[in-house]
C-alpha cells in the first residue's frame, strides 16, 4: 500500500528561494568581466597560462582548453599580461565597460607544442590525486596547509583508476574507513560505514544535506570529500553528520566548453553499463553552460539470487547573470531496483562468523524480493559577490524518494539453520534544506580575517508503514529451497501492519567561524553553532551549542604545518521502544581534540597528514540482544582514539601513490560491567589502505599502466559485549589500462585471492563480493 503524502512545507520553501533568487537577480550590479582563449603559435590550446590585470590583484589561470575568465574590474583602460614559465610574456592594452563581458580576441603565444607539454606535464606530475582545495571542507577560502581540521578528498582521476561502479568500492580509499555496506533504514537503502569507531552515512552533496537513505549514482560523483571528526559546528546535527566524521559528494559540474564522455562496463555477474557525460555551453557567450550525466546499471548478485537494476539522469545548469552574480540548479532522477538481505547471527551462539555453515554462493533470498526506489533530487545554489570581499551564498536542498522494500533478515537460530524474516516497508523520504551563507575577507587592525555568517534549515518527513513475517526456515541442509511469491504477497496481505507512523523532524541553526591570522604562519579558528532541533513524532526538542576550535603554525610557510582542533558533535536519541514501552533517552555529546602535522612538499609531489584523535562520547547508547530482540541501553560513557596516516604520492613521472594507515582504540570507559573495557560493535583496530599506479609518460607506450591496490581491515565484533567476531581480511586488487587523449580501456580485477569476508554494521551483517572483474572501455570528445 502507497501513502499519499504532500510536501506543502517543500513547496512553500522552494517559492520562498525562487524569490530569494529573483531578489540577487534584480540587484545584481557589476563592473566588468573579461574572457578570452590563448593558442600557441602551432595553434594549440594554452594551458596553465597566467593572466595578470596589471596594477590590480585581479587575475585567472587558463584551463586546458586554453580558457579564461577574469571578473570584477574595474571600468577603464587596463594592461593584460600573459605569461608561463619557459614561455613568451605578452601584454595588450584593453578597455573593460561596466556590466558587459568584454571578449578578446584569440592570444597566440610564440611557443612550440612541444615545448608547451613539458611545461603542463611538469604541472600535473606535481600529483593527480592531490586536489585537497574545497569550497565545502571549511565553507572558508583555506587551503589544506591552513586547515587545522583533518579531511581526504578522494578524487575523479583516482576513480576513473579505480574502474568503480559503485560509491562502496570508492569509499574504501580514504584512511580509516571500514565496513562499509549497504544501509537499511525506514524503507530505503543508502550507503553505511565506520570512521574512527563511528557509524556514518552519505548524507551530504555539495556541502548541503540531502536523505541518509537517498541513493545516487557513481556516474556522476566529481569527488568525494570525507570530513574528519565530530563536526556539528558547520554541518549540524545527526542527521546530517556523525561523530566520526562527514562524506560530502562532489558532482559534476558545467564548464565552458564542449566536450564529455561515453563509457561502457562489463565483467562478472552478467554486469552491464552504460554511462554518458556531455557538457555544452548554450550561448555564444558561455554564460549559460549545461551538462548531463547518465548511467544504466545492470548486474547479478556474485551469490545465485539478486538482481540490481538501475538508471540515472542528472542534468545540471550554470546561468552567470553578471560578473557578480552566478546560478546554478542541479537535479537527479534516480530509479534503483536492488536486493537487500542482512545477515542476523545473535541467537546463533557462535563466536565467529567463521563458525556459521555457510556458503558464500548461496544468498537465502530470491530474484523477487527486492527493493524498488525511485529518487528525484534537486540543488540549487546562488552566489552574488556583494563587494571585492564579501560573497552572499544562498543553498537549496530538495530530496524525495518514494521507496517499496523488502529486506530479508536472515535471523539464526544455529550455526547451520535460520528463520526467512521478510519486513516489507512502504514509505517516502521528504528532506528540504535551506541555507544562506555569507563569506566574507576582512582586516581588524593589522589582523587578516575569514569569516562565515550563515542560517541553517533542515526540515525531514518520512511516512511509513511496516509489516514482517517469518516465511520459513532454511539452513545448510537445503540453502535453495524455493521462494513462492504468490504465498508471500497471501501471508502479507493476512497481516496487520506492526508500526504506521511519520518521521517529522526539523533543525534550525545559525552559525559563524572566523579565522584569523595573527602572522603569515600562525592563524587560529574560532567557530560556534546554535541549533534547536525538533523531533515530532517522538515528542522531542533539544537546542545545543557547538564550538569548535582550532590553530595552525607553519613550520614552512605553505609547506609543513602543525595543527590542533577541539570539536563537538550532538546526536538526538530517540526513545527506546523496543519493550513496547517508550523510554525516553538523553542525548549524546561528544567531543575531539586532534593535533597532527600537514605536509605539501616538493612542489605538490608529496602530500601527507599525521594526526592523533581523541573522541569521547557522553551517555553513549548501546545495543543489547535480548533473545532475539536488539534493545537500546544508554548507561555509558565510549572512548576512540587514535592515529592515522595519509600519504599521497608522485615520486617520478607517470607513478602514483595514495597510502593511508588508521589505528583505532574504540572501548567503553563507563557504563554497565558486561561492557566496561569492550570494544563497540563494528569498530575495527587497523585499517590499511594503498592504490599505485605507473602510467609511461612518453614513447611508443605512451598511456599503457598497471594499478595494483590493497584494502586491510582487522577483526570487529557483532556485538558490544565481543561474543561474537568478525574475522579481519585484506583485498588485493589490480589493474591494467591504456588512457590515450579520445579513449581509456581498462581491465580491473577486484579481490584477486578470492577473499570471503563480511561487513558489519553491528546487529547486522553481509557478505561482501568475491573475486570479480571489470572491463571498461570509454571514449572522449
Amino acid at each position: 500500500m502507497k501513502i499519499n503524502y504532500s510536501n506543502l512545507k517543500t513547496i512553500k520553501k522552494s517559492i520562498f528561494f525562487v524569490c530569494f533568487f529573483t531578489f540577487h537577480l534584480l540587484y545584481a550590479q557589476s563592473n566588468g568581466s573579461i574572457k578570452g582563449k590563448i593558442f600557441t603559435n602551432d595553434n594549440k590550446a594554452a594551458a596553465y597560462v597566467n593572466i595578470i590585470v596589471e596594477h590590480t590583484n585581479k587575475g585567472a589561470i587558463s584551463d586546458e582548453n586554453g580558457y579564461y575568465q577574469i571578473n570584477s574590474v574595474s571600468p577603464g583602460n587596463h594592461k593584460l599580461t600573459f605569461s608561463l614559465l619557459g614561455l613568451e610574456t605578452k601584454s595588450i592594452e584593453i578597455d573593460v565597460s561596466e556590466g558587459v563581458v568584454t571578449k578578446i580576441e584569440d592570444i597566440t603565444l610564440n611557443v612550440s607544442e612541444e615545448k608547451l607539454q613539458e611545461v603542463v606535464l611538469e604541472v600535473r606530475r606535481k600529483n593527480k590525486f592531490n586536489q585537497k582545495e574545497s569550497p565545502y571542507v571549511s565553507r572558508l577560502p583555506l587551503s589544506n596547509i591552513e586547515n587545522p581540521q583533518v579531511y581526504t578528498v578522494i578524487t575523479g582521476e583516482l576513480l576513473d583508476e579505480l574502474q568503480i561502479t559503485d560509491i562502496q568500492g570508492a569509499l574504501q580509499n580514504a584512511p580509516g574507513i571500514s565496513n562499509v555496506m549497504q544501509g537499511i533504514g525506514s524503507g530505503g537503502v543508502g550507503v553505511n560505514l565506520y570512521l574512527r569507531g563511528f557509524s556514518a552515512d552519505i548524507a551530504m552533496r555539495n556541502g548541503i544535506g540531502t536523505s541518509i537513505r537517498t541513493s545516487t549514482d557513481q556516474a556522476n560523483i566529481e569527488r568525494i570529500e570525507v570530513i574528519k571528526g565530530p563536526s556539528g559546528t558547520l554541518f549540524g546535527t545527526s542527521i546530517v553528520s556523525s561523530y566520526g566524521g562527514v562524506v560530502n559528494l562532489v558532482t559534476k559540474k558545467p564548464y565552458e566548453t564542449f566536450g564529455g564522455t561515453a563509457g561502457f562496463s562489463t565483467g562478472s555477474n552478467n554486469l552491464s553499463r552504460l554511462t554518458v557525460d556531455i557538457n555544452t555551453p548554450l550561448n555564444k557567450e558561455n554564460t549559460v553552460l549545461f551538462r548531463l550525466n547518465a548511467a544504466k546499471h545492470a548486474e547479478h548478485s556474485f551469490q545465485d539470487y539478486g538482481l540490481t537494476r538501475n538508471w540515472y539522469v542528472a542534468p545540471a545548469l550554470t546561468y552567470k547573470a553578471s560578473d557578480r552574480l552566478t546560478l546554478n540548479v542541479e537535479a537527479e532522477i534516480y530509479n534503483n531496483n536492488s536486493p537487500s538481505i542482512y545477515f542476523n547471527p545473535g541467537n546463533a551462539e557462535l563466536t565467529t562468523m567463521n563458525d556459521l555453515n555457510y556458503n558464500f554462493e548461496n544468498s537465502y533470498g530470491s530474484d523477487y524480493l527486492s527493493n524498488e526506489i525511485k529518487s528525484y533530487n534537486v540543488f540549487a545554489e546562488a552566489k552574488y559577490k556583494l563587494s571585492n570581499n564579501w560573497t552572499s551564498q544562498t543553498l537549496l536542498s530538495s530530496s524525495n524518494s518514494d521507496n517499496s522494500t523488502n529486506y530479508l533478515f536472515l535471523d539464526f537460530l544455529d550455526e547451520n539453520d535460520a528463520e526467512r524474516r521478510i519486513m516489507n516497508i512502504e514509505s517516502q523520504f521528504n528532506t528540504t534544506q535551506i541555507q544562506q551563507n555569507f563569506i566574507g575577507a576582512f582586516k581588524i587592525g593589522n589582523l587578516d580575517n575569514k569569516l562565515i555568517v550563515g542560517l541553517d534549515y533542515y526540515d525531514l518527513q518520512t511516512p511509513y508503514r511496516r509489516t514482517q513475517l517469518v516465511y520459513d526456515v532454511i539452513g545448510a541442509d537445503n540453502p535453495v529451497m524455493d521462494f513462492n511469491p504468490k504465498k508471500y504477497e497471501n501471508l502479507l496481505g493476512e497481516i496487520e501492519a506492526f508500526r504506521i507512523g511519520q518521521r517529522d523532524q526539523n533543525s534550525f541553526s545559525i552559525y559563524a567561524s572566523d579565522v584569523i591570522n595573527f602572522t603569515e604562519r600562525l592563524s587560529v579558528m574560532a567557530s560556534l553553532r546554535l541549533d534547536n532541533y525538533n523531533d515530532k513524532e517522538n515528542d522531542y526538542k533539544q537546542s545545543y551549542v557547538a564550538p569548535k576550535f582550532g590553530a595552525v603554525y607553519q613550520i614552512v610557510k605553505n609547506g609543513v604545518s602543525l595543527f590542533a582542533n577541539y570539536m563537538n558533535g550532538f546526536t538526538n536519541v530517540a526513545p527506546d521502544l523496543s519493550s513496547g514501552v517508550k523510554i525516553s533517552l538523553k542525548p549524546e555529546f561528544a567531543t575531539q581534540i586532534e593535533g597532527g602535522v600537514k605536509a605539501e612538499l616538493f612542489n605538490g609531489k608529496l602530500s601527507t597528514t599525521l594526526s592523533y584523535y581523541d573522541i569521547t562520547v557522553n551517555d553513549a547508547v548501546r545495543y543489547v540482544n535480548n533473545g532475539g530482540t536488539w534493545s537500546q541501553i544508554q548507561d555509558g560513557v565510549k572512548s576512540s582514539k587514535g592515529l592515522e596516516v595519509e600519504v599521497i604520492a608522485a615520486p617520478v613521472k607517470g607513478w602514483n601513490i595514495v597510502a593511508g594507515y588508521a589505528n583505532n582504540n574504540s572501548e567503553f570507559i563507563e557504563g554497565a560491567e558486561s561492557v566496561i573495557g569492550k570494544t563497540p560493535y563494528a569498530a575495527p583496530e587497523t585499517t590499511i589502505n594503498l592504490w599505485t599506479s605507473y602510467k609511461m609518460p612518453v614513447g611508443t607506450a605512451k598511456g599503457l599502466g598497471f594499478g595494483f591496490g590493497a584494502n586491510h581491515v582487522s577483526d570487529t565484533y557483532v556485538d558490544d559485549m565481543n561474543t561474537l567476531l568478525a574475522p579481519g581480511h585484506t583485498v588485493l586488487n589490480s589493474s591494467v589500462f591504456l588512457d590515450k587523449p579520445t579513449y581509456r580501456i581498462g581491465v580491473k580485477f577486484n579481490n584477486i585471492t578470492n577473499e570471503k569476508y563480511w561487513a558489519n554494521m553491528g546487529s547486522y551483517v553481509q557478505p561482501q563480493k568475491t573475486r570479480n572483474t571489470v572491463v571498461s572501455f570509454t571514449y572522449k570528445f
